[in-house]
């Protein structure tokens, strides 16, 4: 999710570094019509991240900062595109002290709409769902294997 207009050039070099297609270039702006922001995210065919520039805003608001946040009923709707994918989205929106309390309960809200998965708690915290838990087990095992330490993971109450 750009914060400002990047280029033809920057997005394409911006891709490669991360070695993947880009969903969108657009930034999303206050006022702008959010379902149509986000209707990439929605039919995109692969895993998914997304980076917005604070983080996951439960309930959403028309507030100036709005742009700045995924909501949860958007991230319902993205990462229920498909059972066999999974959507990674940086969350900055934590109290300090308190993320892990803040991702599970984040989590736990998440799980009542029928989505799987966990939370990495690190200076760059992160939350992974899928409406699948054998996949999203699996993404998490991933994560064991490649020496994340277990305790930062966070998970949230069962739905």
């Amino acid at each position: 999710m750009f914060t400002e207009a990047a280029s033809v050039e920057q997005a394409t070099a911006f891709s490669a570094l991360l070695g993947v297609p880009l969903v969108s270039t657009e930034v999303l702006r206050q006022g702008h019509n959010r379902a149509d922001y986000f209707a990439g995210a929605r039919e995109c065919a692969r895993h998914l991240f997304l980076d917005p520039d604070t983080g996951i805003r439960m309930k959403s608001d028309g507030g100036k900062k709005a742009a700045a946040y995924v909501f949860g009923e958007e991230l319902v709707q993205i990462a229920n595109r498909s059972a066999e994918l999974l959507t990674l989205v940086y969350d900055q929106s934590l109290s300090r002290g308190s993320e892990a309390l803040n991702l599970g309960e984040k989590l736990s809200v998440l799980a009542t709409r029928g989505l799987h998965g966990f939370a990495y708690r690190s200076h760059a915290c992160f939350i992974l769902v899928g409406p699948s838990l054998v996949l999203a087990r699996r993404a998490h095992q991933v994560l064991i294997e490649a020496h994340l330490p277990p305790e930062r993971f966070v998970f949230g109450a069962a739905a």
